[in-house]
């Protein structure tokens, strides 16, 4: 529904009970994929791994990590940091990827919807062919170009907002489909027996999803331009560059520091 349809719908008193058909369309895909998601945990926690390095040691040996450990490993908290970044800048990019296009392209919802979709599927094809170049790009340098080239695009997205931006903006998922686990890898690298609680606090790190949305909105709201709000996801991509090439390089700590 375009502007022109939103006024006269509104005029009409037909706009509620618009927003509420949109809303229910939604409820049974999200049953089904809670459900699937709920069953995929269920296999999980019936599936045995196998043991990390520590584990497989006798119990009287083995070291222990402490919270307060990981503090000394600048890699991980750049890489928490990252991580919170990234994972905003997607989510900031896909809630909004409908609006940008019909602000600059002037397109309906639908059409706008199915361009949502395809950057859905940039991603899973980004994600499948960045396994293929790991085989021979390190994954820090791999990210660290992906990196660069979404913030071109963001910029692009921004200086020429319209088919061009919009299709730039669009590409953005290609490149930052492999960016997720790759900080995890890099950041919990050489964190020995505290490497499942850096796991665990890097999890954490994804309520940076719910952080990138409200900021965009307030940029939006400040300069009425949604192509200036898409400069939120760039500041991401920016950090993350940043923590491919120097900031995921795992330092040494000091020994007294974490207990050694």
């Amino acid at each position: 529904m375009n502007k022109p349809q939103v006024a006269a719908s509104k005029t009409a008193g037909t706009y509620d009970a618009y927003l509420r058909g949109e809303t229910l369309r939604v409820v049974t895909p999200c049953l089904v994929l809670g459900t699937v998601i709920f069953l995929w945990a269920g296999l999980i926690l019936k599936t045995k791994f196998p043991k990390v390095a520590e584990e497989a040691e006798p119990a009287a040996t083995r070291s222990h990590g402490k919270g307060s450990d990981l503090i000394h490993y600048p890699h991980f908290v750049r890489g928490v940091i990252a991580q919170f970044l990234y994972v905003g800048a997607p989510v900031g990019t896909w809630s909004y990827f409908i609006q940008y296009i019909q602000d600059y392209t002037h397109q309906p919802e639908k059409i706008a919807g199915y361009f949502l979709t395809g950057t859905l599927v940039a991603f899973g094809v980004g994600r499948f062919s960045a396994t293929y170049f790991m085989k021979f790009i390190p994954p820090a340098q791999l990210m660290g170009v992906y990196g660069i080239i979404n913030v071109a695009l963001v910029c692009i997205g921004d200086l020429f907002p319209g088919w061009l931006g919009s299709g730039a903006v669009f590409t953005t998922s290609f490149f930052m489909s492999l960016m997720f686990p790759t900080i995890f890898a890099l950041e919990i690298k050489d964190l020995g027996p505290n490497t499942k609680l850096g796991g665990s606090i890097l999890i954490m790190s994804v309520v940076g999803a719910a952080t990138a949305p409200p900021v965009m909105g307030l940029i939006f709201q400040a300069t009425h331009s949604m192509a200036i709000a898409m400069l939120g996801p760039m500041a991401c991509y920016t950090f993350v560059t940043y923590y491919a090439f120097y900031g995921s390089r795992p330092g040494v700590p000091e020994l007294a520091a974490v207990g050694v």
